[in-house]
Protein backbone atom coordinates (compact mmCIF):
# COMPACT_ATOMS: atom_id res chain seq x y z
CA UNK A 1 0.00 0.00 0.00
CA UNK A 2 1.70 3.34 -0.67
CA UNK A 3 1.42 6.33 0.95
CA UNK A 4 1.39 8.33 -1.87
CA UNK A 5 -1.38 7.10 -3.41
CA UNK A 6 -3.60 8.67 -0.22
CA UNK A 7 -2.83 12.24 -1.37
CA UNK A 8 -2.30 12.72 -4.79
CA UNK A 9 -5.25 11.87 -7.82
CA UNK A 10 -3.71 11.11 -11.42
CA UNK A 11 -2.74 13.60 -13.51
CA UNK A 12 -6.21 14.27 -15.29
CA UNK A 13 -7.84 14.71 -11.92
CA UNK A 14 -9.62 12.29 -11.37
CA UNK A 15 -8.75 9.29 -8.52
CA UNK A 16 -6.78 6.51 -8.69
CA UNK A 17 -8.35 3.01 -10.26
CA UNK A 18 -10.05 1.48 -7.45
CA UNK A 19 -7.93 -1.45 -7.63
CA UNK A 20 -5.57 0.51 -5.71
CA UNK A 21 -7.58 1.17 -3.16
CA UNK A 22 -9.01 -2.40 -2.62
CA UNK A 23 -6.40 -4.89 -3.52
CA UNK A 24 -5.52 -7.25 -0.64
CA UNK A 25 -2.75 -5.18 1.42
CA UNK A 26 -0.50 -7.16 4.10
CA UNK A 27 -0.71 -5.82 7.50
CA UNK A 28 3.11 -4.94 7.26
CA UNK A 29 1.24 -2.37 4.49
CA UNK A 30 -1.48 -1.13 7.21
CA UNK A 31 1.13 -0.68 9.83
CA UNK A 32 2.80 1.26 7.52
CA UNK A 33 0.07 3.74 7.07
CA UNK A 34 -0.79 3.85 9.83
CA UNK A 35 2.99 4.77 11.29
CA UNK A 36 3.09 6.90 9.09
CA UNK A 37 0.25 9.34 9.76
CA UNK A 38 0.74 9.36 12.98
CA UNK A 39 4.39 10.51 12.44
CA UNK A 40 2.99 13.11 10.13
CA UNK A 41 0.84 14.25 12.96
CA UNK A 42 3.11 14.35 15.75
CA UNK A 43 5.72 16.21 13.85
CA UNK A 44 3.28 18.71 13.41
CA UNK A 45 2.75 19.12 17.15
CA UNK A 46 6.35 19.60 17.38
CA UNK A 47 6.38 22.12 15.26
CA UNK A 48 4.10 23.87 16.82
CA UNK A 49 5.69 23.94 20.05
CA UNK A 50 9.00 25.05 18.72
CA UNK A 51 7.31 27.86 17.18
CA UNK A 52 5.22 28.82 19.94
CA UNK A 53 2.04 27.80 18.83
CA UNK A 54 -1.15 26.37 20.03
CA UNK A 55 -0.92 22.91 18.99
CA UNK A 56 -4.04 21.79 20.42
CA UNK A 57 -5.62 21.73 16.82
CA UNK A 58 -2.74 19.36 16.06
CA UNK A 59 -3.05 17.00 19.23
CA UNK A 60 -7.11 16.96 18.63
CA UNK A 61 -5.97 16.01 14.83
CA UNK A 62 -3.50 12.88 16.36
CA UNK A 63 -5.76 12.04 18.85
CA UNK A 64 -8.50 11.43 16.07
CA UNK A 65 -6.58 9.61 14.28
CA UNK A 66 -5.73 7.17 16.75
CA UNK A 67 -9.04 6.68 17.81
CA UNK A 68 -10.76 6.48 14.50
CA UNK A 69 -8.08 4.24 12.41
CA UNK A 70 -4.84 2.99 14.95
CA UNK A 71 -7.96 1.44 17.57
CA UNK A 72 -9.99 0.57 15.14
CA UNK A 73 -7.38 -1.45 13.64
CA UNK A 74 -6.44 -2.94 16.69
CA UNK A 75 -10.35 -4.22 17.35
CA UNK A 76 -10.87 -5.74 14.08
CA UNK A 77 -7.48 -7.13 14.43
CA UNK A 78 -8.48 -8.96 18.04
CA UNK A 79 -11.63 -9.69 16.06
CA UNK A 80 -10.44 -11.01 13.10
CA UNK A 81 -6.98 -12.22 13.09
CA UNK A 82 -5.81 -12.95 16.45
CA UNK A 83 -8.20 -16.02 16.80
CA UNK A 84 -5.84 -17.78 14.20
CA UNK A 85 -3.23 -17.97 15.65
CA UNK A 86 -2.33 -21.01 18.25
CA UNK A 87 -4.96 -21.19 20.71
CA UNK A 88 -6.77 -17.25 19.83
CA UNK A 89 -7.24 -15.39 22.59
CA UNK A 90 -5.86 -18.07 25.03
CA UNK A 91 -2.24 -17.95 23.15
CA UNK A 92 -0.11 -16.12 25.67
CA UNK A 93 1.68 -14.05 22.44
CA UNK A 94 -1.78 -13.02 21.48
CA UNK A 95 -2.71 -11.67 25.17
CA UNK A 96 0.28 -9.90 25.29
CA UNK A 97 -0.24 -8.02 21.88
CA UNK A 98 -3.97 -7.41 23.69
CA UNK A 99 -2.43 -5.49 26.89
CA UNK A 100 -0.01 -3.44 24.12
CA UNK A 101 -3.58 -2.14 22.66
CA UNK A 102 -4.90 -1.86 25.99
CA UNK A 103 -1.84 0.75 26.63
CA UNK A 104 -2.55 2.04 23.52
CA UNK A 105 -5.60 3.42 24.84
CA UNK A 106 -4.55 4.95 27.73
CA UNK A 107 -1.91 6.85 25.57
CA UNK A 108 -4.54 8.17 22.94
CA UNK A 109 -6.30 9.28 26.22
CA UNK A 110 -3.23 11.05 27.78
CA UNK A 111 -2.85 12.82 24.72
CA UNK A 112 -6.34 13.62 24.55
CA UNK A 113 -6.50 15.30 28.25
CA UNK A 114 -2.89 17.14 27.11
CA UNK A 115 -5.19 19.17 24.81
CA UNK A 116 -8.39 19.61 26.96
CA UNK A 117 -6.20 20.62 30.16
CA UNK A 118 -3.85 23.59 27.73
CA UNK A 119 -1.11 23.06 30.18
CA UNK A 120 2.18 24.38 28.50
CA UNK A 121 4.28 25.06 31.30
CA UNK A 122 6.03 21.88 30.21
CA UNK A 123 6.06 21.57 26.54
CA UNK A 124 8.63 18.33 27.28
CA UNK A 125 6.05 16.68 28.93
CA UNK A 126 3.98 16.16 25.79
CA UNK A 127 7.00 15.66 23.85
CA UNK A 128 7.92 12.76 26.11
CA UNK A 129 4.73 11.51 25.00
CA UNK A 130 4.95 11.60 22.04
CA UNK A 131 8.47 9.84 21.94
CA UNK A 132 6.70 7.02 24.22
CA UNK A 133 3.85 6.49 21.78
CA UNK A 134 6.39 6.31 18.51
CA UNK A 135 8.57 3.93 20.11
CA UNK A 136 5.39 1.64 21.29
CA UNK A 137 3.78 1.38 18.20
CA UNK A 138 7.14 1.15 16.70
CA UNK A 139 7.99 -2.10 18.80
CA UNK A 140 4.04 -3.32 19.32
CA UNK A 141 3.22 -3.35 14.93
CA UNK A 142 6.45 -5.59 14.43
CA UNK A 143 6.01 -7.69 17.26
CA UNK A 144 1.92 -7.94 16.21
CA UNK A 145 3.14 -8.95 12.36
CA UNK A 146 6.14 -11.43 13.68
CA UNK A 147 3.32 -13.12 16.13
CA UNK A 148 0.44 -13.28 12.90
CA UNK A 149 2.92 -14.25 10.27
CA UNK A 150 2.60 -17.92 11.21
CA UNK A 151 -0.43 -17.82 10.29
CA UNK A 152 -1.24 -14.95 7.86
CA UNK A 153 0.45 -11.83 6.51
CA UNK A 154 -2.99 -10.26 5.38
CA UNK A 155 -4.15 -7.36 6.92
CA UNK A 156 -7.39 -6.51 8.23
CA UNK A 157 -8.78 -4.42 5.20
CA UNK A 158 -8.65 -8.01 3.62
CA UNK A 159 -11.16 -9.74 5.87
CA UNK A 160 -13.64 -6.60 7.12
CA UNK A 161 -16.96 -6.47 5.62
CA UNK A 162 -18.16 -3.90 4.62
CA UNK A 163 -14.53 -3.11 2.91
CA UNK A 164 -12.81 0.07 4.44
CA UNK A 165 -9.14 1.24 3.30
CA UNK A 166 -6.59 3.26 5.79
CA UNK A 167 -6.42 5.47 2.99
CA UNK A 168 -9.47 7.56 3.16
CA UNK A 169 -9.28 9.19 6.38
CA UNK A 170 -6.64 11.25 4.73
CA UNK A 171 -8.43 12.44 2.33
CA UNK A 172 -11.37 13.22 4.27
CA UNK A 173 -9.50 15.30 6.81
CA UNK A 174 -9.97 19.14 6.99
CA UNK A 175 -12.80 21.62 6.33
CA UNK A 176 -13.28 20.54 2.85
CA UNK A 177 -13.73 17.17 1.46
CA UNK A 178 -13.84 16.46 -2.58
CA UNK A 179 -15.50 13.36 -3.62
CA UNK A 180 -13.48 13.41 -6.96
CA UNK A 181 -10.25 12.39 -4.98
CA UNK A 182 -11.71 9.18 -3.67
CA UNK A 183 -12.37 5.70 -5.08
CA UNK A 184 -15.37 5.60 -6.72
CA UNK A 185 -16.57 2.79 -5.66
CA UNK A 186 -16.05 4.34 -1.98
CA UNK A 187 -16.53 7.85 -2.15
CA UNK A 188 -19.90 8.12 -0.75
CA UNK A 189 -19.28 5.68 1.95
CA UNK A 190 -15.52 7.70 2.69
CA UNK A 191 -17.91 10.51 3.09
CA UNK A 192 -20.37 9.42 5.78
CA UNK A 193 -17.76 8.28 8.34
CA UNK A 194 -16.23 12.18 7.97
CA UNK A 195 -19.83 13.06 8.68
CA UNK A 196 -19.98 10.73 11.20
CA UNK A 197 -17.09 12.22 12.98
CA UNK A 198 -18.39 15.52 12.90
CA UNK A 199 -18.98 17.07 16.38
CA UNK A 200 -22.06 18.93 17.41
CA UNK A 201 -22.62 22.03 15.99
CA UNK A 202 -19.21 21.53 13.49
CA UNK A 203 -19.37 22.12 9.55
CA UNK A 204 -17.84 20.75 6.64
CA UNK A 205 -18.30 21.28 3.31
CA UNK A 206 -18.00 18.31 0.61
CA UNK A 207 -17.74 19.24 -3.34
CA UNK A 208 -17.75 17.27 -6.64
CA UNK A 209 -17.64 17.32 -10.23
CA UNK A 210 -21.50 15.13 -9.67
CA UNK A 211 -24.42 15.81 -8.77
CA UNK A 212 -24.59 15.46 -4.75
CA UNK A 213 -28.02 14.26 -4.93
CA UNK A 214 -26.97 10.48 -4.16
CA UNK A 215 -25.07 10.68 -1.30
CA UNK A 216 -28.01 13.42 0.36
CA UNK A 217 -30.18 10.80 -0.14
CA UNK A 218 -27.90 8.03 1.63
CA UNK A 219 -27.53 10.57 4.48
CA UNK A 220 -30.85 11.35 4.91
CA UNK A 221 -32.15 7.65 4.64
CA UNK A 222 -29.53 7.26 7.73
CA UNK A 223 -29.92 9.91 10.48
CA UNK A 224 -31.83 13.15 8.66
CA UNK A 225 -32.54 14.86 11.90
CA UNK A 226 -28.94 14.77 13.03
CA UNK A 227 -27.57 16.85 10.30
CA UNK A 228 -28.35 19.87 7.95
CA UNK A 229 -27.68 20.24 4.54
CA UNK A 230 -27.47 23.36 2.47
CA UNK A 231 -26.16 23.49 -1.03
CA UNK A 232 -23.85 26.52 -1.69
CA UNK A 233 -23.43 25.88 -5.65
CA UNK A 234 -25.31 23.25 -7.65
CA UNK A 235 -23.69 22.68 -11.30
CA UNK A 236 -22.95 22.12 -13.87
CA UNK A 237 -19.39 21.95 -13.24
CA UNK A 238 -18.76 21.95 -10.00
CA UNK A 239 -21.41 20.59 -6.74
CA UNK A 240 -20.77 21.79 -3.47
CA UNK A 241 -22.61 21.54 -0.07
CA UNK A 242 -22.19 22.36 3.50
CA UNK A 243 -22.96 19.32 5.82
CA UNK A 244 -23.73 20.55 9.41
CA UNK A 245 -23.92 18.66 12.70
CA UNK A 246 -26.85 19.66 14.64
CA UNK A 247 -26.29 20.31 18.26
CA UNK A 248 -28.63 17.83 19.97
CA UNK A 249 -31.80 19.61 21.36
Amino acid sequence: MNVAHARHPDRDGHSPRDEHWVGQHTLAEEHSVLLHEVRSRGRAIRTALRSGRSPDRDIAGLVDYLRYEVLDQAVTAERLLFPLVGEGLADGRIQALVRDHVRLRDLTDQLSDAAATRDREDPGALVELLDSLDEFLDRHMRTEQRVLSVTTSDGVESLRQPFRCHLWFPLTEGPEVDLDVLPRAFGHRAALERFSRLRPGERLIVGSSHDLHGLWNMLARGVPSEYGWAYLDEGPERWRAEVTRRTPE
